[in-house]
């Protein structure tokens, strides 16, 4: 696999990533669809999870499908990007269900080369996506406050490019970063709203769970 290949491109479509300066105000019946996968062997469990913007759950779902590309760190959108990209055109078709925002378990520009998943998803869907993650690519410094919301920035070349994000107090945090069409402060606002309960926020919990579910049969 050519990796110098794979990091020119991710560069290349960077580019395309479009980040406003002003906040996104989404409608109340506005959709959200937020994706996790879970793997057995090469095959891709993918959760796609449905609610509106006001919080009403539509539903959960999931598809199986194969992936082609090994896991390779800081190329995580090629492999797992074509089957997020999959379900979300599979749901749109079968249920007419059009999102306008996507949340997806992984970063978007707080990635070395300023290409995470979300930026991955965003470039092929033109849509608003927030990458959610569970670890950082990149070094941050500073003491984070338990407090739920208390947050630091996460740097790529002395510019912002995400947030650690503490969404419950005294748990662990989040690492937040914007894939397309939406900015920061947007996103970590609407993952603290989604985030009521728990460190990993609702729906992508429930994405995250029916995976798994039918990853172990």
């Amino acid at each position: 696999m050519d990796l110098k290949k794979l990091s020119n491109l991710q560069q290349q479509l960077a580019k395309q990533v479009i980040i406003p300066n002003e906040d996104h105000r989404f409608k109340s019946n506005d959709l959200i669809f937020s994706l996790d996968i879970q793997y057995k062997n090469n095959i891709a469990f993918v959760g796609l999870d449905i609610q509106t913007y006001a919080g009403e759950i539509i539903g959960t779902y999931v598809e199986k499908t194969s992936v082609d590309m090994e896991y390779i760190p800081q190329f995580f959108c090629f492999r797992e990007g074509p089957p997020l990209l999959e379900i979300i055109q599979l749901v749109q078709k079968k249920l007419n269900l059009n999102p306008d925002l996507l949340i997806v378990d992984g970063h978007g520009i707080a990635h070395p080369r300023r290409f995470g998943v979300a930026c991955w998803l965003g470039v092929h869907t033109n849509l608003p996506v927030i990458g959610c993650a569970k670890r950082s690519l990149l070094p941050y410094q500073g003491n984070l406050a338990e407090k739920r919301s208390s947050s630091l920035p996460v740097f790529l070349k002395q510019e912002i490019v995400g947030k650690v994000l503490r969404t419950q107090d005294n748990v662990k945090p989040v690492f937040v970063s914007v894939g397309n069409k939406i900015n920061l402060n947007t996103a970590i606002n609407i993952i603290l709203q989604l985030s009521p309960k728990y460190r990993i926020c609702e729906p992508l919990r429930r994405a995250d769970h029916m995976a798994r579910v039918y990853a172990k049969n």
